[in-house]
């Protein structure tokens, strides 16, 4: 074996030392992340059972107002501009959703997609 064959070989076992590298780290990473965001799911899903009954049983939007007063048992995001704190916090999120693009908006077709 020459010497430019050995490095060669040498730096395409070096790059797949370097890619086995980045792809552990993207694997434990991602697995963090997952875990994070489906334990916030979970704490959601948690503090939206006290909320939901209190929106059941209003009657009258002083009700309702009353209801979304209501303190979540667990802070959701603490350090977050958008923190849960209250059941209105949940009624945001749960209202709040990107509107769909292929969704008709009144306006006329434009001539060269008809």
């Amino acid at each position: 074996m020459s010497n430019e064959q050995a490095r060669i070989r040498a730096r395409a076992l070096a790059g797949l030392g370097v890619a086995t590298v980045l792809g552990v780290g993207a694997w434990l990473f991602l697995t963090r992340a997952t875990d994070a965001g489906l334990a916030r799911l979970e704490r959601i899903d948690r503090v939206r059972a006290v909320c939901e009954p209190l929106w059941a049983q209003s009657r009258t939007l002083e009700d309702t107002l009353r209801a979304d007063a209501v303190a979540l048992p667990d802070t959701i995001d603490p350090r977050s501009s958008a923190a849960l704190q209250r059941c209105a916090d949940l009624r945001a999120v749960a209202t709040r959703t990107l509107p769909n693009a292929r969704e008709m908006s009144g306006e006329p077709m434009p001539r060269g997609l008809r």
